[in-house]
């Protein structure tokens, strides 16, 4: 419950933001010695606060205000996302997944697990019944190969089996299958990490550097939500600029 609550506000978070604050501006306005004034100075600063924690803690207005192309006409698409942590990540109140139906109409199936490397994605694939017909399927893998210590030809090759799984599975389905994005570890420099894509996604990041100060956690692997942000918006203008 207080996770829909939570995703609910960042999926509207301009309309969250301004109505309890206008509605705190119009109570400030009655005169006399009513209790509304007072309650209209709590909603205004309860506007303003929930205002602040959106964007600094889940970078969930920067979206709407990127030059995206147009989304008012896109009809309702149906994605399935696969994937490990990050994936699982995505469906929190500041994920990419969260923030790509804030954007687009979308019905979406989530099949993810945390710390799984791509040949257990593609069991956990086996598994799982999924429920739609995707036109998308967005999938990523690989980081979590990496570090349980594959080659990098182990790591392309669980990937390709990845690919093929789903792209056997879903005939009719374009998949997109993302790039490992550039990880911030000891002893190791961000620009040897592999790039071992056997799909079509470009990388989404400019410079792996700047990537790795703005875009991860602290732990060097996972997604700030500014990061989550930068996915997002790069899923959203590829998808719509690619399949117009």
């Amino acid at each position: 419950m207080w996770d829909s609550f939570l995703k609910l506000l960042s999926l509207h978070p301009i309309l969250a933001t301004l109505l309890p604050a206008s509605l705190g501006c119009l109570l400030t306005l009655v005169k006399g010695k009513s209790l509304l004034p007072k309650v209209g100075y709590l909603c205004l600063f309860s506007g303003i606060s929930l205002g602040v924690t959106l964007h600094l803690r889940w970078d969930s207005f920067s979206i709407h205000f990127s030059g995206m192309p147009k989304t008012s006409n896109v009809r309702e698409l149906s994605f399935l996302f696969v994937g490990d942590s990050i994936t699982s990540e995505g469906t929190r109140p500041r994920g990419f997944i969260t923030k790509i139906q804030s954007l687009l109409p979308i019905e979406h199936q989530v099949i993810c697990q945390k710390g799984a490397t791509s040949i257990e994605i593609v069991d956990l694939l086996e598994q799982t019944s999924v429920e739609l017909d995707p036109v998308f399927i967005i999938a990523q893998s690989g980081i979590n190969d990496f570090m349980n210590g594959y080659t990098q030809d182990k790591v392309c090759s669980s990937q390709a089996m990845l690919f093929e799984k789903l792209a056997t599975m879903f005939p009719r389905s374009k998949v997109y299958f993302l790039p490992i994005h550039p990880l911030k570890l000891p002893n190791r420099s961000i620009s040897e990490f592999p790039s071992l894509t056997p799909a079509n996604f470009p990388a989404w990041w400019e410079d792996p550097t700047s990537f790795a100060q703005d875009s991860l956690l602290a732990d060097g692997i996972h997604l700030s939500a500014h990061g989550h942000s930068h996915l997002a918006k790069a899923i959203v203008h590829h998808l719509l600029t690619r399949n117009s």
